[in-house]
């Protein structure tokens, strides 16, 4: 007897799909406060979550390009920015979960020109309460690895403010070098004015 629920096939169907479509194996890494992390392809059904992490991070973060005062990403509007990292096969987005919570990202924003389809622009942001124990170390090795063996990336690049030591000494240990600095870029107030910091990784 034949007895399927054809509301049952449709979801399974979806289910097939998505999988399907995943860019990124989720893995659990444990952290240095020996504490197991989640670390997987973010989803559009992220979207709130995620956007309620990025709102820390802008409140939290003296380095961020938005500033609080400017931030208004509607929860739409995260998910189309979601959507577009899964939509392009040099683009990556990552999210790193503890007990339902989006606690860390890492994103690739692949070039959309041809010339530049090789190359990557990559950022990371982590919680306040969730950096110096391995956790941005995590994400880059999966981020790296992924665009290493599973993408058409050739070339990672980053930048960041001068001062941000904590972030520059990370991307060295990954193995980015500076490739670049622009002079006074960012004023982080009227009187104060700091460089923007290009690195990059070649992965070919």
């Amino acid at each position: 007897m034949h007895d399927d629920n054809p509301m049952s096939v449709s979801i399974c169907r979806a289910i097939f799909i998505y999988f399907d479509l995943m860019k990124f194996d989720p893995v659990t890494v444990t952290l240095k406060n020996n504490v197991h992390v989640l670390i997987r392809e973010a989803g559009t059904n992220d979207a709130e979550r995620l956007l309620d992490t990025v709102k820390a991070y802008v409140k939290d973060s003296a380095y961020l390009l938005t500033t609080h005062e400017e931030f208004d990403i509607t929860v739409e509007k995260e998910r189309e920015w979601i959507r577009s990292f899964l939509d392009h096969d040099n683009s990556l987005l990552l999210v790193a979960e503890y007990k339902g919570q989006i606690i860390g990202n890492i994103d690739l924003t692949g070039g959309r020109k041809n010339r530049i389809k090789h190359t990557s622009l990559i950022g990371i942001s982590l919680l306040k309460e969730w950096q110096n124990i391995g956790l941005g170390t995590a994400l880059f090795d999966c981020a790296i690895a992924w665009a290493k063996h599973k993408s058409p990336i050739e070339l990672l690049w980053l930048q960041v403010v001068g001062p941000n030591s904590n972030a520059i000494a990370l991307y060295a240990k990954m193995g980015f070098t500076e490739s670049g600095r622009q002079k006074g870029y960012f004023r982080l107030s009227e009187s104060r004015y700091e460089d923007n910091v290009t690195m990059s990784l070649a992965l070919k």
